[in-house]
């Protein structure tokens, strides 16, 4: 009876599991969006629901409550170690498409990591002649192969040297939304690792089921957070974002008695002549305009880490929060937009300059609101457009 309720304690929870994952599935596969991101999604919940499924079939072996034969038993152990090996490389595919976004120099052969899959998978399907992982005994008795332990460690070995490098990049980011953004895949890989080794110490507790479902939960929770912060085209901080970010810096300058040693500046960089973008080369190629100019901005705003925010407040029109000393650093500031966004331009050879008129704002109490802050610098970038004679 004892064990009979451990099975189905056991299956009821992985059953919990499935359904979570069945959940977000169906919203995933809801989403019109498909890209190479989704996708990625798609197969880790997938492969997850089928770690789940062999994982309770493997149990209900185990404890008798299917006919626990030599059969059964070798067919269950060989399906839960495919499924766990798929279900390893999907996260691992998931980790690295996420490092992907906020490190986009942390690069990993796709190709290899396929073939390192499809050649661990043998081991399992050959073990029943090879007997590299275990030995099943005629009474249903298990026994590890010599194999055994290398295949767990370079199972989680994959998603642990992600992890090693989630962390350096961690250690060595400038840019505070990166840092924050490493600690979150940091943090949802330890639920799996823990998991891991609880089950190794005591295989009556799911413990891998739910570390891995735990850990798909904060990847969906992190997808939700950066569609509603985010940009979608360009990738940084949308306008919610950067109208949270100033209203915060505002309350805190209205509320202190003395001026600090920085101020807080309010830049507006909108692109000139960017109709004749679109109406020449297309909507399609503007929108590779905004792209390239956010991220030769947001270049400059990681070397200004500790001082910087960047968003894309509408069409053309990027907005940056900065603290500097005095006009002389914001001037330098926006030398330095300019000149690093021709460079990305020279790099990408496009057929088209991008160039930006800039206009900023320090912000004092007498300005009391966001909205006069931004009609400032607003007014300032117009008269740098009109001077320049950029009006279309």
């Amino acid at each position: 009876m004892h064990i009979q309720t451990t099975a189905y304690f056991y299956s009821q929870f992985n059953a919990f599991c499935i359904i979570i994952m069945l959940v977000l599935l169906s919203t995933t596969l809801i989403d019109v969006d498909r890209n190479s991101y989704r996708y990625c999604q798609i197969n880790t919940i997938v492969a997850i629901l089928i770690y789940c499924v062999m994982d309770s079939l493997w149990m209900l072996v185990y404890e008798n409550v299917l006919p626990r034969t030599q059969l059964t038993r070798t067919i269950s152990n060989v399906l839960l170690y495919c499924s766990m090996d798929a279900g390893a490389f999907s996260v691992f595919y998931l980790l690295e498409e996420n490092l992907k976004k906020f490190a986009p120099a942390s690069k990993w052969n796709k190709k290899w990591t396929l073939i390192a899959l499809w050649l661990l998978m043998l081991v399992p399907l050959t073990t029943p002649w090879t007997k590299l992982l275990f030995t099943i005994h005629e009474d249903g008795s298990f026994t590890k192969g010599f194999f055994y332990m290398p295949f767990i460690i370079i199972v989680y070995g994959s998603l642990i040297s992600t992890e090693l490098k989630t962390i350096f990049l961690w250690l060595t980011a400038e840019n505070g939304l990166y840092r924050s953004q490493y600690v979150s895949i940091i943090c949802s890989v330890i639920p799996i690792i823990v998991g891991g080794a609880v089950h190794l110490y005591d295989y009556t507790i799911p413990s891998i089921t739910a570390g891995i479902t735990v850990s798909i939960l904060q990847f969906h929770i992190m997808q939700i957070r950066e569609q509603v912060s985010l940009d979608t085209l360009t990738g940084i901080n949308n306008r919610k974002q950067g109208e949270r970010f100033f209203f915060r810096q505002i309350s805190i300058i209205n509320q202190q008695d003395t001026a600090s040693e920085n101020s807080l500046y309010l830049f507006i960089a909108d692109l000139n002549k960017f109709k004749s973008i679109n109406d020449t080369f297309g909507h399609a190629e503007g929108d590779h305009a905004l792209t390239i100019t956010a991220e030769a901005l947001r270049d400059v705003c990681t070397i200004y880490s500790d001082r910087c925010m960047i968003c894309r407040f509408g069409g053309d029109e990027f907005v940056i929060g900065g603290l500097f000393e005095n006009d002389a650093r914001a001037d330098k500031f926006c030398d330095v937009l300019k000149l690093n966004l021709a460079k990305k331009c020279a790099e990408k050879k496009l057929p088209y300059d991008i160039t930006l008129s800039i206009g900023y704002e320090r912000y004092r109490k007498e300005l009391k609101t966001l909205k006069n802050l931004l009609s400032a610098a607003d007014q300032k970038m117009y008269q740098q457009k009109q001077g320049l004679q950029y009006w279309i």
